[in-house]
């Protein structure tokens, strides 16, 4: 679910909440140790198309410069000079000064735009969060190529798993502290990298509950929210999972209903289904990992042989329960649970409600990591 929209929201947006505190504004500065000739006011429309240039200004001898524009409500700007410094402002003021220097394009200033400061202060953090997580993953992706020893690799996989939590973290924490709906914009686009599409659906429909008028808030939501709903599956996120009660290879009845009050991954599976049963290996690995920490799976099989499936159930060492109605994709569990291929499978929280679907390989260790705390 992740990166769905790194594209769209790699430029992000227009966009306010009281029309009435914008119109006209004014950003004025000084370049310092530049031979840019002009600077440029330019517009970031949603939706990542190119930057619209609004003003453009002829620098003064000592680098000095105005420029002015229009804005309708609270947006994002782009302040840049020819082969020299690029600045993103937020035009929550109609005065907003900006000083930069040429050789160090992060060490600027902005004042009068309280949005702008805590934007550029966001930038910052964000790089070092990011290095944090970047880090970690380069780690444990080297060390699994290697023949290092499994302890090893197991701390160097919780370091990463650690640091995506922190980071993921850490953009939430930010969406939510800000007073700017334009900032708030801009950082959601950023969570498309890392978060789940249903952790980024909360924090766009927090934003748009504070934000009413946003127009640029109100867009991001409605194409989540038109992702989710072109994904049937997607849409089961957040909601109570279906009733399943089949028998298991004995003929005795077994209900999802039952695992109330644990963490259940229901796999959904065959014995016939080659990617299944490649994949039964990572289902494996974490099932033992955290079956001693209120986790365990219930297989849910596609199977119309029985004699096949128990087979594949003693060969792959699937440990857990199993239960099928042997019908295969007439399966009463199909129409319900939205399955349209297999492997596929839902994560149940201990209220008995989905709170992830098709976790696979590192994801699916990753999410048990972050919920079995």
């Amino acid at each position: 679910m992740k990166k769905v929209f790194i594209g769209i929201f790699a430029v992000v947006a227009m966009t306010s909440c009281n029309e009435k505190k914008f119109g006209a504004f004014v950003v004025a500065g000084k370049i310092e140790n530049t031979n840019a000739e002009k600077i440029y006011l330019e517009e970031l429309p949603f939706g990542g198309e190119n930057p619209v240039v609004l003003d453009s200004a002829t620098l003064g001898k000592s680098g000095t410069f105005e420029l002015r524009a229009l804005g309708k409500e609270e947006g994002l700007y782009l302040i840049s000079a020819q082969n020299g410094p690029q600045v993103l402002i937020i035009n929550d003021n109609k005065s907003i000064k900006l000083r930069l220097d040429a050789n160090n394009f992060k060490a600027y200033t902005t004042e009068g735009s309280a949005a702008s400061t805590s934007l550029h202060q966001f930038l910052e953090n964000y790089s070092n969060e990011f290095r944090k997580a970047a880090d970690a993953f380069m780690m444990a992706d080297s060390l699994g190529k290697t023949n290092a020893n499994d302890s090893i690799k197991t701390v160097a996989n919780s370091q990463r798993d650690l640091q995506l939590k922190n980071f993921n973290t850490f953009l939430t924490n930010s969406v939510n502290s800000s007073s700017s709906p334009a900032l708030r914009y801009y950082i959601i686009g950023k969570a498309f990298k890392t978060m789940d599409l249903d952790e980024i659906k909360k924090l766009a429909d927090a934003s748009v509950e504070k934000f009413k008028e946003h127009t640029g808030l109100a867009k991001l939501k409605n194409l989540i929210d038109m992702q989710i709903s072109s994904d049937p599956k997607l849409a089961l996120i957040n909601k109570p999972a279906p009733e399943i009660s089949l028998a298991d290879t004995s003929g005795k009845i077994i209900s999802l209903s039952s695992y109330k009050g644990k963490y259940v991954l229901v796999d959904f599976w065959a014995s016939w289904c080659a990617p299944c049963r490649a994949e039964n290996p990572n289902v494996v690995a974490a099932y033992n990992k955290f079956k001693d920490k209120n986790f365990t799976v219930l297989g849910v099989s596609l199977d119309n042989d029985k004699a096949a499936w128990k087979g594949a159930i003693e060969e792959d060492h699937l440990t857990w329960n199993h239960i099928s109605d042997l019908k295969q994709w007439e399966s009463s569990v199909v129409s319900p649970y939205k399955i349209s291929g297999i492997p596929f499978n839902v994560l149940v929280d201990p209220d008995g409600k989905i709170i992830a679907v098709e976790l696979r390989g590192k994801a699916l260790e990753s999410k048990l990591q972050q919920v079995l705390k």
